[in-house]
């Protein structure tokens, strides 16, 4: 029998035998290939490589074909197994071997993403030259990765080089628009939409695209006739009423606001954004206390990505209490507003806000805007973290260690950062309070996470 390399721990039974089998045809891929997937199926990635490498050694070139997916599934192992530093390695080595290979890029971005790497998987992804076959396919990559990111106009950028050099096509004006829209050009954003309903006329999503950009460009009755317009074709179309109720609280007609809400009730009863907007006519109409209850209501049933939506309850709440004489309050929800409006990630710029108060000394405040989080996200690790900076600050060191706690427990790849930061604070917490082994502890910990 073949000497079995130090690395492999086979076990009596199948595991034997199939080493048998190698040792007796070391010449039969089949066997090697078998044997990896009995140790990977029973949990042992690392040693499932092992007859893989083998088995590469005695390929040749014109077998480059099975040479590839047997390096890509040691690639997966290497994931399988947590060593991620490797993985990468296998991926980007294939991808240069191998470009027009497109899962390759998926996998890799896939864990650049959990690692918070994405500016290198960008870089892999701009490097992709006009004559790699998936060159189409990978630019449509670059342009969601960037939008994820925020980074706007590069997208914007990206998304017209696509359109250049593969023609333009309905989604990709719709979203070439929106990234117009997004970045300020409202005009552009425009020209764009009614390019792409050339592909989908009487499209009333794309229609309403066309009437929001002219109403944030100020043309109100080109963008209300557009409105009109789709419930023309689309009777009953939340889009179209909404827009033309809140327009109609703009210029005080309530009435007539009041009738689009009546036609949103049919379809959509208890609307967060309808119960703002109520809210909002209450307040006009010297009703701040029923107005405040409202728009609680509807404010704390609005999606996070709603920033606009977001943006429109603070601001009600804060006219509410200001009303009511609350100060204090009425000054939270008039920063939320103005902060959140037009943002593209509700996330980011709470935490910057937060930041920006804890810098300036304003504890309370940025406190305040770390609970408004913990109220939507009762899990947020990265609003532990602050309420954690924000106890600190204040010398009660057990409280930040309960907060910064409470971070660390986080079990989610995507944020592991935050679960580093909650470890590294505890860190810091316990030399503060001069118990040097846990200190140590948790900075190990820290440790250990960054390496993988």
């Amino acid at each position: 029998m073949r000497k079995i390399p130090p690395s492999l721990n086979l076990q009596p039974g199948e595991e034997m035998r199939l080493w048998q089998d190698i040792s007796d045809d070391p010449g039969r891929i089949p066997r090697y290939r078998k044997l990896s997937r009995l140790l990977a199926k029973r949990d042992r990635p690392r040693e499932a490589i092992v007859p893989l490498r083998l088995v590469l050694k005695k390929m040749t070139p014109e077998q480059f074909r099975e040479i590839r997916e047997i390096r890509k599934r040691i690639a997966r192992l290497h994931e399988a197994a947590g060593d991620i530093s490797l993985a990468v390695r296998a991926y980007r080595s294939l991808i240069r071997e191998y470009p027009d290979v497109s899962v390759l890029y998926e996998r890799l971005e896939k864990i650049y993403r959990e690692l918070g790497r994405d500016e290198e998987m960008i870089k892999i992804l701009k490097g992709a030259g006009k004559d790699n076959p998936q060159r189409e396919r990978l630019l449509k990559r670059l342009v969601r990765l960037e939008t994820r990111l925020g980074r706007l106009k590069a997208a914007r950028y990206d998304l017209k080089v696509l359109i250049s050099e593969f023609g333009p096509e309905y989604s990709r004006l719709k979203d070439l628009g929106r990234l117009y829209e997004k970045t300020g050009n409202l005009k552009q954003a425009i020209v764009s939409y009614k390019k792409a309903l050339k592909f989908k006329p009487e499209n009333p999503d794309l229609a309403l695209l066309i009437g929001v950009s002219k109403r944030k460009a100020g043309q109100r009755e080109k963008a209300g006739k557009v409105f009109r317009d789709i419930l023309g074709f689309k009777p009953g179309w939340y889009g179209s009423h909404i827009n033309l109720a809140e327009m109609d609280i703009e210029d005080g007609d309530f009435t007539a606001a009041e009738k689009h809400f009546k036609q949103i009730d049919i379809s959509f009863p208890g609307n967060s954004r309808v119960m703002i907007n109520r809210a909002d006519i209450l307040l006009k109409e010297d009703r701040p206390e029923e107005a405040l209850e409202i728009c609680r209501a509807g404010a704390g049933a609005t999606a996070f990505y709603y920033t606009d939506e977001l943006s429109l309850g603070h601001r009600v709440l804060g006219d509410a209490y200001a009303a009511l004489g609350n100060k204090e309050e009425a000054h939270y929800h008039a920063l939320m507003a103005k902060r959140i409006k037009g943002s593209h990630d509700f996330f980011s710029t709470t935490i910057e806000v937060a930041d920006e108060k804890i810098a300036s000394g304003d504890l309370d405040l940025a406190e305040k805007i770390a609970d408004g989080l913990l109220s939507r996200f009762p899990m947020n690790s990265l609003a532990y973290i602050k309420k954690a900076e924000i106890a600190r600050i204040r010398g009660r060191i057990d409280e930040a260690i309960s907060f910064a706690e409470r971070a660390a427990r986080e079990d989610n790849p995507r944020y592991l950062k935050d679960k580093i930061r909650g470890l590294e604070l505890l860190a810091e917490l316990y030399k503060d309070k001069g118990m040097a082994d846990e200190s140590a502890r948790y900075l190990q910990q820290a440790r250990d996470l960054t390496r993988t």
